[in-house]
């Protein structure tokens, strides 16, 4: 269905992606459910072509609550896709984007409805979120005051000044019908969403927690192998629309450079010195004030003499 048709009954759109995470999945969905102030929202499981428990954890809440939830199953094509589709199923007015192996805060759509209700219709809204790690520490992540001016969220987005996290955001559904999630792109796919949605629509900020992330024991082949995938296509897609204000374009070459100088930190830190250099040496044409700085040049050395 369009992205324009909305269910005025339906406020919030909980799309809740998930790949081989039915260990995880009723946790994040009972989260949901666990919200006080209304019925007006729904949640859609978005499955990426799951291979586990995912399927019947799925359906047992979508039988034990029809009117609230559904589930879709797609061929596995990666998170892009499946937040993309899980939006094209929805019918809410925002969209609020959940992990399968995170949660919603406590009484946050309560929070959300009052702000909505006294700012008006908003395009993108961000907020604080608690993080949990392994070991099971508890910590606060508050985001950042947000800078005046699109241009100076975009920049700062670029740059790690401003930190946003993908499952602490509402969105209002015609974000999507201008900007989508990048498909093709299996990791850090949520980047060029936000970058574009940033430099594209007005942003606002609460100081309350939306989320809550649970942390994992991420492998450094993976990241190794998500940095291969993503590479520079994460450049490519910030940039490659047509619709990004003029001004946009100045930021391109030093953004490139701090990607290429990404996947060469990755790279080196995995013992691959020789490929990791390919980058470095790109990301010192492209911004050679960035590819100098002193931390740089020290793994640079290391990586020469490791091969």
């Amino acid at each position: 269905m369009s992205t324009s048709t909305v269910d005025n009954q339906v406020l919030f759109s909980v799309i809740i992606p998930t790949y081989n995470y039915g260990h995880t999945l009723g946790r994040a969905v009972d989260s949901v459910l666990a919200q006080e102030g209304g019925n007006d929202y729904e949640i859609i499981i978005a499955d990426d072509g799951s291979t586990d428990e995912t399927s019947k954890v799925a359906e047992s809440y979508c039988e034990q609550y029809p009117e609230k939830m559904s589930y879709h199953y797609q061929e596995n094509q990666g998170p892009a896709a499946a937040r993309n589709n899980g939006i094209d199923s929805s019918v809410g007015e925002y969209i609020f984007l959940l992990d399968a192996d995170d949660e919603m805060a406590e009484g946050i759509l309560d929070v959300l409805r009052q702000y909505i209700s006294k700012a008006g219709q908003i395009d993108f809204l961000v907020g604080d979120h608690l993080v949990i790690d392994p070991g099971g520490r508890v910590s606060y992540s508050a985001v950042r005051a947000l800078p005046k001016t699109r241009e100076q969220r975009f920049s700062q987005f670029l740059t790690k000044k401003l930190h946003i996290t993908h499952c602490a955001k509402l969105v209002h559904r015609k974000v999507f019908d201008t900007i989508r999630y990048p498909a093709d792109l299996r990791s850090s796919e949520d980047i060029p969403f936000l970058a574009q949605a940033l430099a594209l629509f007005d942003c606002e900020s609460i100081s309350v927690p939306m989320a809550v992330m649970h942390k994992h024991n991420d492998s450094l082949r993976h990241n190794v192998v998500y940095a291969r995938q993503a590479g520079e296509k994460v450049v490519d897609y910030v940039f490659c629309d047509k619709l990004l204000p003029s001004w946009a374009k100045k930021y391109e070459n030093s953004y490139r450079a701090r990607r290429c100088l990404s996947i060469f930190r990755t790279l080196h830190l995995s013992g691959n010195n020789k490929e990791s250099l390919i980058y470095y040496k790109k990301a010192l044409r492209l911004a050679p004030f960035l590819a100098l700085k002193p931390s740089y040049i020290k793994k640079v050395i290391k990586a020469l003499v490791g091969f």
